[in-house]
């Protein structure tokens, strides 16, 4: 995922964004339905937890966020890290958002890489795959300089820690409830990946994004589908399960599979679940891989679901955009299993215009989900889809097998059973919460990550027996971050994919 912005002279208008989306999308105004009650009888987690939301963000460390001089209380943090050279390098501050006047002057250039050889070169394991199953990683974290192209990428966007005054609500709600210092992206690659882990816990042995056979158009490449709506012809990267060494061209299958998800498992058992995003168009959009959900009557029909440009969607299982979740939760209108997944700007996805709108985001959710009547049953689990090649020095706690884990990314709890101002070192990865899910709802398993004899649990996170109150979160005053709030202009000018429809055309 590489956005590309250059300087120019129309500028963001959030308020243009919603009028435009309301031209494309006649039915943004369509009926919610409420879900039907839940079965009862349930496996609860702790006999308390009946609503578990994970809240999806994008690309980041664990250090990248909570690292740097005087790092989170409390947690296994970095202020400079090693080079490949044996040298130490400070991690310097940057910002979460696309900047013209820090690094480099172009958006692109500060959306550092995260396919998988950039992981192995970061890793810089004494030996080249396969790694031993079952062993501690082989990585010694030191080869993040070279996993980037340095005539493109300054290493000091790698080696680097987020700007602590747009980070502030992440910091806050660890310091409230409870954050993981060993907490693992399932896969060693990038988001594509990242996403089939999350919601099914394996990708069919594919890595990396899938190659559609052409050079889309930047400005719209972010809603092509990599699932079964993905362009004909389209072809994946494969990552041999025996060697781990990655096909040299995109040779693989079509990438539309027919294992299962968490979904399916949810849907069996009469257990609620949705999914918010942006579009339903998303690349990001895991689901649209699961033929089993893709090509099923739980899947959108009509003119808002076709892609490229979908309009809003508004079924009892996929929402759309993602800011739905706010005036839902409000009203009461909660699944058992819900997925966030992020817009554009509120991704924290670096090279992204209004980058610090993801802070704003999630503390929007926890704030909207703590001042609701569901707050006394929910569990919501923030955490990050992968490393967005910025350094982290903690190695994976084991090799699972040849696709993962990968590097650490955050992960925060919020709930009335999270433990307060503590942060965990119990190893987990996206499999933990697979089973997290399963277990709660008594789902069974899918049989991938979930059941690894290393994935570990979520156990250490909450204290059952103590319910604690909703510790609001501050957000900064950011309305523009509101898709067509009043915008105060603090956007940069810029074009961009990941924000095709919010400008001015003037």
């Amino acid at each position: 995922m590489q956005p590309s912005c250059t300087n120019g002279s129309r500028t963001m208008r959030f308020l243009r964004f919603a009028l435009l989306l309301c031209a494309f999308v006649p039915s943004a105004c369509a009926h919610h339905s409420v879900l039907p009650p839940r079965p009862p009888n349930f496996e609860l987690g702790g006999g308390k937890i009946s609503h578990i939301i994970f809240v999806v963000q994008e690309n980041r460390t664990f250090d990248n966020i909570f690292g740097g001089p005087s790092g989170l209380p409390g947690a296994d943090t970095v202020a400079s890290g090693m080079d490949s050279n044996g040298n130490s390098v400070p991690l310097g501050q940057i910002e979460l958002e696309c900047t013209y006047h820090v690094v480099v002057t172009d958006c692109s250039r500060q959306d550092p890489n995260n396919f998988h050889q950039n992981y192995v070169d970061a890793c810089d394991a004494p030996s080249p795959p396969p790694f031993t199953v079952g062993q501690p990683s082989p990585c010694r974290m030191n080869g993040f300089d070279i996993s980037q192209n340095t005539g493109t990428f300054d290493p000091g966007l790698v080696y680097s820690y987020a700007d602590r005054s747009e980070t502030k609500p992440y910091w806050d709600i660890a310091k409230a409830y409870a954050a993981g210092d060993r907490f693992f992206a399932s896969h060693n690659s990038e988001s594509y990946t990242a996403h089939q882990y999350i919601f099914s816990g394996q990708s069919n042995n594919v890595v990396d994004e899938p190659d559609f056979g052409y050079t889309p158009n930047p400005l719209t490449q972010f809603l092509i589908p990599w699932g079964c709506d993905s362009p004909a012809g389209t072809k994946t990267l494969r990552l041999d399960p025996l060697t781990g060494t990655e096909s040299s061209s995109a040779n693989g299958p079509f990438p539309c599979f027919g294992y299962r998800s968490l979904a399916d498992l949810a849907q069996a058992k009469n257990v609620s679940w949705r999914m918010y995003s942006y579009s339903i168009c998303q690349n990001i959009n895991a689901l649209d891989v699961n033929q089993t959900i893709r090509f099923s009557p739980l899947w959108p029909a009509g003119e808002e679901a076709s892609c490229p440009y979908a309009g809003n969607v508004g079924t009892d299982h996929f929402r759309t955009p993602e800011t739905q979740f706010l005036s839902d939760v409000s009203n009461g209108d909660l699944a058992s299993i819900t997925w966030v997944i992020p817009g554009p700007v509120t991704s924290d996805h670096p090279g992204v215009p209004g980058g610090y709108c993801g802070p704003w985001w999630v503390a929007s959710i926890v704030d909207a989900v703590g001042n609701s009547p569901d707050w006394n049953s929910t569990a919501i689990v923030v955490f990050w889809d992968d490393w967005g090649g910025f350094y982290d020095h903690v190695p994976p706690y084991v090799v699972r097998d040849q696709a993962g884990p990968g590097f650490r990314v955050p992960i925060l709890v919020i709930s009335p059973y999270a433990k307060r101002g503590y942060v965990s070192h119990a190893p987990g990865e996206f499999g933990t919460l697979l089973k997290f899910a399963e277990t709660t709802f008594g789902l069974g398993s899918l049989g991938t990550t979930d059941s690894s004899p290393y994935v570990g649990s979520l156990d250490d996170y909450f204290d059952y027996t103590h319910p604690q109150p909703f510790v609001p979160v501050t957000k900064p005053n950011y309305t523009e971050c509101n898709y067509g709030a009043a915008s105060t202009n603090r956007l940069a000018p810029a074009t961009s994919r990941w924000l095709k429809f919010i400008h001015d055309d003037d």
